[in-house]
């Protein structure tokens, strides 16, 4: 199970911007880290969380992403994490302790889903994959949860990135994913609607905490419509 962190995704500068992405990519490529410029990109073009891409204790179980779970048509078979209904009374009809049902709300269980990935993206990681030799069923990112956050802060370390008012972590990719999509497609009057299917929100409310955007995007929007 892994910690819900939709609630930190609500502020306004969690997200990359395309020079700090390009950035990142770039400092794994001249530096020969394959595997991390593949998890950048795995994370950013999917939209996926962490835990989703490179498992959960017990990782024999939790493996995250595994090359058999690749299929030619574009499409990934993930396990998706999503909230469990909750009780709040046990089976003796006892009411559950606050701390017991906050806990509960904090994690969720794997799903298996099919989620689209773009041809470019599916091409990469085919050709990593096979670079590697790892196996059918072998994970294709072999790292923690907590190394994958470590690597991250790292490589923004080493780019120059920061955010004064939080850490780095790898869930932003997730933000990221989302921000640009409906950045990139202002006149779509579907995307919340693609975003919420990709992101696999169950409740399109959720979706919309992601379609937050800083003062700078806003200008942007508004110089590019009145702007000479």
């Amino acid at each position: 199970m892994s910690i819900d962190f939709s609630d930190i995704m609500k502020h306004k500068t969690a997200y990359f911007d395309i020079e700090e992405v390009d950035a990142m990519l770039e400092y794994c490529s001249d530096q020969g880290r394959i595997r991390d410029y593949m998890l950048i990109l795995t994370l950013l073009r999917t939209g996926r969380r962490i835990t989703e891409v490179v498992g959960d204790k017990p990782y024999t179980v939790k493996v995250g992403l595994r090359p058999c779970d690749i299929r030619s048509d574009g499409l990934i078979e993930w396990d998706i994490l999503k909230k469990n209904h909750i009780k709040t009374k046990n089976k003796s009809g006892q009411k559950k302790s606050e701390e017991v049902l906050t806990r509960l709300r904090l994690y969720k269980t794997p799903i298996r889903k099919l989620k689209p990935v773009d041809e470019n993206t599916l091409t990469l990681l085919k050709e990593y994959i096979s670079t590697e030799g790892i196996g059918p069923t072998e994970r294709v990112f072999d790292i923690t949860r907590s190394r994958a956050d470590q690597i991250m802060k790292h490589i923004a370390l080493k780019c120059g990135i920061k955010r004064s008012d939080m850490k780095i972590h790898c869930h932003m990719f997730r933000h990221t994913f989302a921000i640009h999509l409906l950045k990139d497609n202002p006149n779509n009057l579907s995307i919340i609607r693609y975003v919420q299917e990709l992101l696999d929100h169950s409740d399109i409310n959720v979706t919309m905490t992601y379609a937050q955007f800083t003062q700078q995007d806003k200008k942007e929007l508004l110089d590019k419509t009145f702007g000479a």
